[in-house]
């Protein structure tokens, strides 16, 4: 059934954002229901959930690869988008279209009845719906918020990857790591293997896990990284090759998680899937306009963190501009201060629909009391940052996009345009 009006995507999309009255809503009883209805449970393939604070899409993206190289075909559901909806459901890495995801949105509305779905429900189920749909062999899923109440963890996992686990949704999670462990390790199963690959976990998290009864396979106890020499649970071990841009632990767990469902890859695999893969929006580095931009979704103090490593270890040319967007709710003064040594000026754009977003103003005053010496300039919307920031800079220059998935997905909405879409964007 579609609603009055709702002919379009992005009209679809208005309307689920019209349907809950909490765009967050942490609970498993309705969405589960409405899977039933779907006939989505018990799962028609396999599946495994990827929790974790920083490096969820990255493992998804690995794991997707090492399988589609071994045949199968692979359904990927993550969140958010940066630029089109759409990117959150693929299927052996390409998008569903506009009229597949309406479909899916159309059967679910028709099913629920008088159950009301957050946006978040929606889309999920919509995933499933195609995934089901198109029959594919494995699907893998990302958590979006948090693990144990999270819609994606109505699904009995085949098996489960937990990455690094830090601070981030207190108001939700908890406001520490262990408090926010024991909501990641919910989307682990009895008898089922759970991947951890965070190597300095919660003092709660392994227990926790072998509590739940599951097949724990962590880094540093049943499995071993050094460098890029991975050593899995049979003691076999695999050379991942050299991927800048994203954590080696990352990638190791995709191998390990694709060991653990009876798809150990070889070598040749590893290196032909992982190298060279690209994340969008993951220290994505892109030569446009005569610049080099680096595009980070980091949003929070670790992996900003490791950012900043990234961007020293780097020439970073002749000078580095910043574009700066995050929610309210975020360490920002950290965030700031990890980057702020060598930049030569800041451009602040306003997310006016994004209540989240913290206001430009707030931003410059706290760049201002950290490092003085940059200009700041804050901006009504994305598209004018993007002109300043390229009327600020000069050719050869740095330019880096950080802060949020709605900062980053702008701006490289912005590049798009302006290379009007040009393969290599």
């Amino acid at each position: 059934m579609t609603p009055a009006g709702a002919e379009t995507l992005d009209a679809w999309l208005t309307h689920l954002e019209t349907l809950h009255p909490q765009k967050i809503d942490l609970e498993l009883t309705r969405v589960k229901t409405v899977a039933h209805r779907l006939g989505l449970l018990p799962a028609k393939c396999q599946t495994v959930t990827v929790a974790g604070t920083n490096g969820k899409g990255s493992c998804v993206s690995a794991l997707a690869a090492l399988l589609s190289r071994q045949g199968l075909s692979v359904g990927c559901y993550t969140s958010p988008h940066l630029v089109n909806f759409n990117e959150r459901i693929t299927i052996d890495g390409i998008p569903a279209s506009d009229a597949e995801i309406m479909a899916a949105f159309a059967v679910i509305e028709d099913r629920r009845q008088s159950i009301s779905l957050s946006y978040f429900e929606f889309a999920t189920l919509a995933a499933l719906v195609i995934f089901h749909k198109k029959g594919v062999g494995m699907q893998i899923m990302e958590v979006g918020l948090g693990g144990r109440l999270d819609a994606v963890n109505l699904l009995d996992a085949d098996a489960c990857v937990i990455t690094s686990i830090g601070i981030d949704h207190t108001e939700w999670l908890g406001d520490t790591r262990e408090l926010i462990a024991i909501e990641k390790a919910g989307v682990a199963r009895s008898g089922r293997p759970a991947v951890v690959a965070d190597d300095d976990p919660p003092a709660n998290l392994l227990p926790h896990l072998e509590t739940l009864g599951a097949d724990v396979a962590a880094v540093n106890r049943e499995w071993l990284l050094f460098g890029r020499m991975l050593t899995l649970p049979d003691g076999a071990q695999r050379m991942l090759p050299d991927v800048p841009a994203l954590q080696a632990s990352n990638l190791a767990a995709a191998v390990i998680a694709a060991a653990k469902l009876d798809f150990t890859p070889s070598q040749d695999c590893i290196d032909e899937a992982l190298q060279g893969l690209i994340v969008p929006g993951r220290q994505q580095q892109i030569q446009a306009l005569g610049r080099v931009w680096w595009l980070d979704v980091a949003h929070n103090r670790e992996s900003v963190g490791r950012l900043a490593v990234a961007l020293s270890q780097q020439d970073q040319g002749p000078e580095t501009h910043v574009i700066f967007g995050a929610m309210a709710d975020k360490p920002l003064r950290a965030m700031i201060e990890l980057v702020a040594d060598g930049v030569s000026s800041w451009h602040l754009p306003t997310h006016a629909e994004v209540q989240r977003a913290a206001a430009p103003s707030d931003l410059a005053r706290l760049i201002k009391t950290i490092s003085p010496k940059p200009t700041v300039q804050c901006y009504p919307t994305a598209e004018s940052a993007f002109k300043g920031i390229k009327d600020a800079s000069k050719l050869g220059d740095r330019i880096l996009v950080f802060g949020s998935f709605v900062t980053v997905g702008a701006q490289l909405a912005c590049l798009k345009q302006a290379h009007n879409g040009s393969g290599d964007l």
